[in-house]
């Protein structure tokens, strides 16, 4: 034996390599953010709520990197779209005190808007099934996100919509009109400005004295994160002087948050019946959307998850919460990242360790034959086609495998995205449906042969000066050496081909948020329009301005 090591010195250190270390939550959500942990660049505030408590917060990284202001749970950061769940909450509030129902027309509280065929109700306006096209199709008419726009601007652009992206109640897509315009209701049903309605009605009540709508982005406001992305030559100013509000635009406090998801556990503002009907989702014709009212009814380790992301400018913001465990967390960054979902769940690993059902998930076979019902080529109209095929006994869509999780139904693996069909079941498929968080797409069966290869003969056709009457905006598609570029008052792309095997006539692509273009012809052969689409803008209409003169025939 070892001098003066006791067999009582053996039988504790026995026992000490037998036990495993003890855990600890905070460090161990620190060690997420060591990337932000810093005092030269910007970083994120974290809350987590368990059991009606909040149980841990924490700051890293810069409020301010110029001073070196650190970030703290009382900063003030940008939420982003997380914004959305409190307009909802606004709305739901106001039905339930019988100041408006969610079967109302929206003309009702907004007669500036026009008068669609078929009417959009506030239920759809909440579940993003209006078919209203996206508020940032202010790109197409020259704005920029750095450019100073207000809610009368925005309400401007909505009001001259005359085309919807589809009918009402018809499908899914994610649209900041929507929120923009339920924000003018709350007003016009209570009486109230909106900032002014949130504060006395939602934040001072839960004690969210650091919460505040920014409804004018010049005021100064005391303990506010600025917000930065990665530049060129390392950590640079993002500026968003954006004073519209309802989709975005709240600001509030790791500290605030969890006063906010323990609230939707435990409401102390609203009821279990507000909340409830905050949380009811739609069944529409293409599938069950998971979106209720401003917050995604989603999953978390085979339990129910309330989840919502934010993304603006130099901001990116993430909310999650879990009714069952009676668990909520939220992460707010000043940093351009897509991390902070990802984050939200690891953060949740670690405190519900120990706590978590185990997987159960059945495996679906399907037969090769079985398969080849969904081989083929889709067309979503205005853009992309899809190619289906079968590659090693798997299914494919542009050569990613898929797996199926239902007879008709797929997913991809890594990716929140899924993929059902609809057609006879002894037929081919008629229709491609892609689910995702942000919307719902459709692409039709598309048996066409490819187009042919883009020349520069051919580019002569698209030359030329294309209106939005809708939009009141100009765009111009011109010929640079051998590529083909579109540009208007505030961007400029290049014009790109499909690969072969997914091309269609007249149809293409560019790699920013301007989507996909696709040109439009007469009768005699002559390009007369473009359409532009994007997930959230489907068939924007321009006309062509400067169509050749027809030249007259000789008797």
């Amino acid at each position: 034996m070892i001098p003066g090591f006791t067999a009582a010195a053996a039988a504790a250190l026995a026992l000490t390599l037998a036990t495993p270390a003890i855990a600890d939550p905070a460090a161990d959500t620190a060690k997420l953010f060591a990337q932000w942990d810093g005092s030269d660049g910007p970083g994120c505030a974290v809350s987590v709520t368990r059991d009606g408590q909040v149980a841990f917060t924490g700051a890293y990284g810069m409020a301010m990197v110029e001073s070196r202001t650190p970030n703290t749970p009382q900063t003030a950061f940008q939420i982003g779209s997380i914004s959305k769940q409190f307009t909802a909450f606004a709305v739901h509030l106001l039905a339930a005190e019988g100041k408006l129902s969610l079967q109302d027309d929206v003309r009702k509280y907004v007669p500036e808007m026009h008068a669609f065929p078929q009417p959009i109700t506030l239920d759809h306006l909440l579940h993003h099934t209006s078919g209203l096209r996206d508020e940032w199709m202010l790109l197409l008419q020259g704005r920029r996100a750095e450019d100073t726009i207000t809610q009368h601007d925005v309400l401007r652009a909505l009001y001259g919509q005359r085309e919807l992206n589809f009918a009402p109640g018809s499908r899914f897509a994610y649209s900041n009109s929507n929120y923009t315009l339920l924000a003018l209701v709350v007003e016009r049903a209570s009486g109230q400005a909106f900032p002014a309605f949130m504060k006395a009605r939602i934040f001072e009540p839960l004690g969210m004295t650091r919460t505040w709508v920014k409804d004018d982005w010049r005021p100064i406001r005391p303990d506010t994160a600025r917000g930065y992305g990665q530049g060129p030559g390392g950590v640079e100013r993002r500026l968003f002087p954006f004073s519209a509000y309802g989709a975005g635009n709240i600001y509030s406090t790791a500290e605030d948050m969890a006063r906010w998801t323990l609230n939707l556990n435990d409401p102390k503002v609203g009821s279990p019946a507000v909340i409830a009907d905050m949380l009811r989702t739609v069944r529409g014709p293409l599938a069950p959307s998971r979106y209720g009212s401003g917050i995604e009814v989603a999953s978390y380790r085979n339990l129910v998850a309330l989840r919502h992301g934010g993304i603006a400018p130099g901001a990116a913001s993430y909310m999650m919460a879990v009714p069952d465990r009676r668990f909520g967390v939220t992460v707010l960054c000043n940093a351009e990242t897509n991390d902070t979902g990802r984050i939200a769940e690891q953060i949740a690993d670690i405190h519900l360790a120990g706590d978590l059902p185990p997987p159960a998930e059945a495996k679906v076979e399907l037969s090769e034959a079985r398969l080849r019902r969904f081989v083929g080529r889709y067309r979503e109209p205005g853009g992309p086609v899809f190619v289906l095929d079968i590659r090693d006994g798997r299914l494919t869509i542009g050569g990613n495998a898929l797996e199926p999780i239902a007879p008709t139904a797929f997913r991809l693996a890594g990716a929140p995205v899924h993929f059902s069909f609809t057609g006879p079941d002894d037929a081919p498929a008629a229709a491609l449906n892609i689910h995702d968080p942000d919307q719902d797409r459709i692409a039709f069966r598309h048996e066409a042969p490819d187009a042919p290869e883009l020349t520069p003969a051919r580019m002569q056709d698209y030359l030329g000066r294309y209106y939005s009457p809708e939009l009141g905006a100009l765009m111009q598609v011109e010929r640079r050496e051998d590529q083909l570029w579109v540009t208007g008052a505030a961007f400029e792309d290049r014009l790109r081909q499909p690969p072969p095997g997914e091309r269609a006539p007249d149809a293409y692509f560019t790699d920013s948020t301007i989507g996909a273009i696709e040109f439009s012809r007469d009768g005699l052969g002559r390009v007369t329009g473009l359409t532009q689409s994007n997930g959230r803008v489907l068939g924007i209409r321009f006309l062509k301005v400067d169509l050749p003169q027809l030249q007259p025939t000789r008797p």
